[in-house]
């Protein structure tokens, strides 16, 4: 069967190689509908700023996987309605994962489930306040013009408690049962 490239899309967010889909015959990945948003996020930088809200705790020199690509891991595996960490045992070897992680299609394996499960699992308070705050900032830098009174009361209590309870709600949706 030959499948001809009616289509093509390319991505600049792997550094100087550009990412190139099109349609193939073999089934590489059933997850390239993440590349466009990896692209957005690239010109956004909200998952880097995600990884500096969290900071890594990790003895440096224990580390065998870079914080940003569990970062990328972790988000983009909930974003792709994958919530539980055993998914990425498989999803560790997936070509457009490891793209998403900056990683090129034939690297070794990204981190597995219990790295990631520990990487969720140190998650905690301040974090999570850290990411509150890059997410407030992220919307007010949204705005073409400067932010008026109604932007600014996003950092009023009510505010505060939505973000905790969002948050929340996300790490609880996205561990296993």
């Amino acid at each position: 069967m030959i499948i001809h490239s009616v289509w093509q899309k390319s991505f600049d967010f792997f550094g100087s190689k550009p990412v190139v889909v099109e349609p193939s015959a073999g089934q590489l990945s059933s997850d390239a509908g993440l590349l466009p948003i990896r692209q957005f996020d690239e010109q956004i930088g909200l998952t880097e700023q995600f990884a500096q809200a969290l900071g890594d705790r990790r003895r440096q020199r224990s580390v065998d996987h870079p914080f940003l690509q569990m970062v990328w891991m972790w988000i983009y595996g909930v974003l792709a309605d994958y919530p539980d960490q055993n998914d990425h045992d498989v999803l560790r070897s997936d070509p457009v994962f490891k793209l998403i992680a900056g990683c090129a299609p034939d690297s070794p394996d990204l981190a597995s489930q219990p790295t990631l499960s520990r990487f969720e699992n140190a998650i905690d308070i301040a974090s999570l306040n850290r990411l509150r705050d890059v997410l407030i900032d992220q919307f007010i830098a949204s705005f073409d013009g400067p932010a008026d009174v109604r932007h600014r009361s996003l950092r009023r209590p009510h505010a505060v408690l939505f973000a905790k309870t969002f948050w929340t709600s996300l790490r609880e949706f996205s561990s296993p049962d």
